[in-house]
């Protein structure tokens, strides 16, 4: 990371929601994935009302530049289990060595909140746009084998 602008990792909180909202509705737009402001912001009122859940963003001189969030549940199999579930920086901070800070401070929370495993959902779209399989490998995620069958409720 040298030469590289260490960022400023912080929990997201009421005073920061707006540009955590921004960051993510940034990130669902560029992906493809549904989500308006409203919604958007109401679904991370609610994580973050809930201790078992947790968001943070990367700031630099005071800026919002990238955004973490993660989930946990509960299983038989794993105990407590730690979900990345979005990691965005925005496009002129990226390449910067921010998501790596970002992931870090996920697996730091998920430590210290008593996750036995972390796991991440590479869509198709990140693996061939950004190869986030390599990346994630990087931190010593591997493929599990499971795939994922999601059904929407209306």
């Amino acid at each position: 990371m040298a030469g590289k602008t260490r960022s400023t990792i912080v929990a997201v909180e009421d005073g920061s929601a707006a540009a955590a909202v921004d960051l993510l509705h940034a990130f669902f737009e560029e992906s493809g994935f549904p989500g308006d402001r409203a919604s958007i912001t109401a679904h991370l009122q609610a994580m973050l009302a809930d201790p078992h859940h947790w968001a943070a963003l990367a700031q630099q001189a005071l800026r919002a530049i990238g955004i973490v969030t993660v989930t946990t549940m509960l299983y038989v199999e794993w105990g407590r289990l730690g979900e990345i579930g979005d990691l965005y920086v925005v496009p002129t901070a990226r390449r910067q060595g921010v998501a790596r800070e970002l992931i870090e401070a996920a697996l730091s929370w998920c430590r210290e909140h008593g996750c036995s495993a972390v796991s991440v959902t590479v869509t198709e779209h990140g693996e061939n746009e950004a190869g986030l399989g390599r990346f994630y490998k990087a931190f010593g995620f591997k493929p599990s084998g499971r795939q994922i069958h999601t059904l929407r409720l209306e």
